[in-house]
């Protein structure tokens, strides 16, 4: 019986002795640099974690595309036969789904444009900070005077001193807006975004550009 189990013994002994420095290795405590390491890693992950609760996606350069974004548009509408003219407006967008918006936007170009625009809008962050909107609406438009030349037609809207010519009559139109833009964030909550957008509108094709400044949360 003892000459069985001695060798059993020696052999268990054997296994222990050459297991028991890569035990050792194993559990060896990690090196500072490896631990700092981990803690970023474990950050990075918190860090997204956090985002995610709070409905927002990861955007392009380490900005994240927040729930909700309100912006101050400042731009020009070029309409042919007509001065470029300046464009302000507004702009509300929500986050419904992964790198998809909704909202609304309204817009007016003064001067011998005198139009205003009320859409919805659909917008979609195809790559980092691109996006691209759609947005159905209506266009409310003012009447008036066409320029000498532009061959704009129109009715005669007073024979009053001081009203003269030919004028173009109030009217409301369906409007479909396609746009394409850039997102370049300012810190955590503000940006500007460049965009082009054309109107489809009374037959017609409008070209409508500036910034965006916005504010997201």
């Amino acid at each position: 019986m003892r000459r069985t189990t001695l060798p059993l013994v020696i052999a268990l002994l054997s296994i222990l002795l050459i297991a028991s420095p890569g035990f050792t290795q194993e559990t060896e405590p990690l090196e500072p640099e490896a631990v700092t390491e981990q803690e970023a890693h474990e950050d990075e992950n918190a860090e997204a974690a956090k985002h995610e609760e709070h409905g927002e996606s990861e955007g392009h350069g380490g900005r994240h595309l927040h729930k909700n974004d309100f912006a101050i548009f400042v731009g020009a509408t070029d309409e042919h036969g007509h001065e470029t003219e300046l464009t302000l407006g507004l702009d509300y967008r929500r986050q419904v789904a992964n790198r998809l918006f909704v909202g609304v936007l309204f817009d007016y170009a003064g001067g011998e444009m005198r139009n205003s625009v009320l859409a919805a809008t659909l917008t979609w962050f195809p790559v980092g900070r691109l996006f691209v909107t759609a947005a159905p609406g209506i266009e409310f438009h003012e009447g008036r005077r066409p320029r000498p030349g532009c061959d704009c037609g129109g009715t005669l809207k007073s024979e009053e001193p001081g009203e003269f010519g030919f004028f173009d009559e109030d009217a409301t139109y369906f409007l479909f807006r396609l746009g394409v833009g850039w997102q370049f964030p300012i810190g955590q909550n503000f940006g500007v975004a460049p965009n082009v957008n054309v109107d489809f509108v009374n037959n017609e094709k409008v070209l409508v550009y500036g910034f965006h400044f916005t504010y997201a949360w």
